[in-house]
């Protein structure tokens, strides 16, 4: 997911406080680091080179992370999950933080604020899939027509190739390399289909794609797993691999331009579902004049709320006909809480 520079809270401030909680729920490692951070000049000098229209902590710790999987052999590395098999307590990393930062300064103040936030969390396509089940139910069974917009790598858009367990329920491919568990909470269970809906045609666009023959590309991808996650790393390793077997199309842009094209080659007996996850998305109501469309949101706007939603909009004759927030969905798509109901 490639972000544009006008989709985020204008305030910095708020994503440092989302940060801030999801840091100490998920990565004890860079929950030290950024407590570690907030009375050191100099490394709070190159945070705020990050675009403050960038989720800046976020993407700060992914650009540190590339350059950590170019030097593996700074004793930083030590303290990643990912990088080392027994990392070292995280309450002694803050000096070799400090130090590796140091040393790559010059190339953080130049990639720090040029880079935007560039993911592929295929861990969250277990809470699209009941969405994608809703828009396949609700258009008339018909074929889905695929389009991700803030696409990156692509991986999000081959989610019918994944095998899902939702604890009670399983659904998708047991065979299949990439396996999800999602822990649904709450009263209500979310949809599930018996077997994936069918998809006629998949595209994403993203501002720029991230392209998996690149190692540079890969690297990207691989830095913004945050350091305990082995889980999703494996899980990322394993989807970029069946990517490159059945390679995606990717369009390199803005949406907005390459919207009316696409849509108009979408055939005519499918449902056109245009989705986005952590890349909030302008009005595409002009589009649904000549056919319904369906747009999936799965977004966290952290002054509005305080988890991720998903939420699923009709649109026809030029206008929203309707709005269902579906769920509450955990960060790295690892939970779901349904509150959609009949």
């Amino acid at each position: 997911m490639s972000i544009p520079n006008n989709i985020l809270p204008e305030d910095p401030r708020q994503w440092g406080r989302y940060a801030s909680k999801a840091f100490t729920s998920l990565s004890p490692l860079y929950a030290q680091l950024y407590a570690g951070m907030e009375h050191d000049s100099e490394i709070r000098s190159l945070l705020a080179l990050v675009d403050s229209d960038q989720p800046v902590p976020v993407l700060f710790f992914g650009i540190v992370s590339f350059l950590l999987l170019h030097d593996k052999e700074h004793p930083f590395a030590d303290f990643y999950s990912t990088i080392c098999k027994t990392p070292r307590p995280v309450t002694e990393a803050y000096p070799y933080f400090r130090d590796f930062c140091m040393k790559h300064a010059d190339e953080l103040r130049r990639r720090l604020p040029l880079q935007r936030l560039q993911t592929n969390e295929v861990t969250r396509c277990a809470n699209l899939l009941p969405a994608f089940h809703v828009v396949h139910r609700q258009g008339g069974h018909k074929p889905l027509a695929l389009i991700e917009i803030g696409a990156s790598a692509g991986l999000n858009l081959l989610w019918d190739r994944y095998g899902y367990d939702y604890g009670s329920v399983y659904v998708g491919d047991k065979a299949s390399p990439i396996q999800i568990h999602c822990n649904v909470v709450g009263e209500y269970r979310p949809p599930l289909p018996s077997a994936m809906p069918p998809v006629a045609q998949r595209v994403g666009i993203d501002l720029a794609p991230l392209h998996l023959s690149s190692e540079e590309d890969r690297l990207l991808l691989y830095a913004f797993v945050w350091p305990e996650e082995k889980e999703r790393f494996g899980v990322l390793t394993e989807a970029m691999k069946l990517a490159q077997q059945h390679p995606p199309h990717l369009l390199t842009g803005d949406a907005c331009d390459h919207l009316p094209t696409v849509l108009a080659a979408v055939p005519l007996e499918t449902t056109i579902c245009i989705y986005h996850s952590y890349a909030l998305f302008q009005v595409i109501a002009e589009h649904s004049k000549e056919r319904e469309l369906f747009r999936i949101s799965l977004e966290i706007e952290p002054s509005r709320w305080d988890s991720p939603r998903l939420e699923l909009y009709t649109y026809q004759r030029g206008e929203v006909t309707q709005h269902e927030w579906l769920a509450n969905c955990g960060v790295h798509g690892n939970e779901m809480e349904w509150v959609a109901h009949d």
